[in-house]
């Protein structure tokens, strides 16, 4: 009777939520936050050169939220049940919210793109260029006259509108998320508000590095005419400046909050430790923060070097590897933490569902890739010409 208890039976021990969960919190942060920079960026330059790049930040992230949902149904114990949450709502659990959040950011981001490639998609049936024919089924044989920049503000406040609906739905999408973590029951290394600070600006940091990224590798696969391209150049330059500010933002919001554990009792010293010197140190220090965040930090302080496309390449890759460990020291360390015993938690190998997500985010490089052969990113150079 005098002895302690080990074990309580309906506490769910060990990792439940394993790299699968990480990495669909990281690509939502990923792929809003592209669209959000994007957003902003294009409302400041108000420039027909940065249609192609805005076109990038809205149908690539797109493309993420549509292929994401594959990564829960995969971890789920039981994915035919997913669909109940659609009519037993309950507004106690932030999943319930993300239920119709996500799959209204979907829709709102397709239709965005849908009126950001139409006027070019127009053009190219007028002219019976390569995809003429499937971009007929997609305009509903709509086809009118007049060059790009005509339709295009004829289509104005259509393409307003949905564009201001996604920016609703992503803010929505990133509190979503960062309640989703701080949700976790007994688990105070989340249990904080601050989590969703955190992925503002993984969201920040990690969209801008992807717009580098995949903005440098359209203009290297399907490269604008000269005038063009040296404008996308200078944008995604600029793109260097905001990353920068991103990282000095995230790595403020993470050093207030470890600081913000060591006032929580022993639990939030104990959750401070995961990260400083326990089984997520080596996540931490080495691909959270040397890579993610002072690797990136260092080149995107130079305007030389945010104006390299090799250089840019690497820091966005480095700000893409950096978030997505950032989300899983949080989201797994947080899961190490001993409820009932005096050990840590164990994570099971998972080695199906790793490659599953290894396998999702090798399908999204590919379409990200051919969509830049297949659809039209760049204004006709006719049109240029009369432009």
């Amino acid at each position: 009777m005098n002895e302690p208890i080990q074990w309580i039976s309906w506490v769910k021990h060990g990792v439940v939520f394993g790299y699968l969960i990480a990495m669909y919190l990281f690509l939502i942060s990923t792929a809003v936050g592209a669209h959000l920079v994007t957003y902003f960026t294009g409302r400041y330059y108000q420039d027909e050169d940065f249609l192609p790049l805005e076109k990038v930040g809205t149908f690539l992230p797109w493309l993420i939220l549509l292929l994401m949902p594959s990564l829960l149904l995969v971890d789920m114990t039981h994915p035919e049940r997913f669909y109940t949450m659609f009519y037993h709502w309950n507004w106690t659990a932030p999943v319930a919210y993300g239920v119709y959040i996500i799959p209204l950011c979907i829709l709102t981001y397709a239709l965005h793109s849908f009126y950001l490639f139409r006027p070019e998609m127009m053009l190219a049936v007028r002219e019976d260029r390569a995809g003429a024919r499937y971009y007929r089924v997609l305009l509903w044989g709509g086809i009118e006259e007049g060059s790009a920049t005509e339709i295009r503000q004829r289509q104005q406040k259509s393409q307003n509108l949905w564009a201001n609906l996604t920016l609703v739905f992503s803010f929505l999408a990133l509190l979503y998320v960062g309640l989703r973590l701080s949700s976790f029951k007994g688990r105070v290394m989340v249990h904080s508000m601050a989590t969703v600070f955190i992925f503002l600006s993984l969201a920040a940091s990690s969209g801008t590095g992807f717009m580098i990224l995949l903005g440098r590798l359209k203009t290297a696969i399907a490269p604008p005419p000269g005038p063009a391209l040296a404008k996308q150049n200078r944008f995604l330059a600029d793109f260097g400046g905001i990353l920068k500010y991103a990282l000095v933002a995230q790595l403020a919001i993470w050093f207030v909050y470890l600081i913000q554990l060591s006032f929580t009792g022993s639990g939030g010293n104990l959750a401070a430790y995961i990260f400083l010197g326990g089984p997520r140190a080596v996540q931490f220090w080495f691909f959270q923060l040397a890579i993610g965040l002072i690797l990136p930090l260092a080149l995107m302080c130079f305007q030389s070097l945010r104006e390299n496309p090799l250089t840019s390449l690497v820091a966005g890759a480095a700000t893409m590897i950096g978030a997505f460990f950032a989300v899983a020291n949080l989201s797994i360390g947080s899961q190490l933490i001993p409820l009932t015993h005096l050990q840590w938690e164990q994570m099971a190998p998972e080695p199906f569902k790793t490659a599953f997500g290894l396998v999702i985010m090798a399908i999204l490089l590919a379409l990200f890739l051919v969509s830049y052969k297949i659809l039209p990113y760049e204004k006709p150079v006719a049109q240029k010409s009369e432009a």
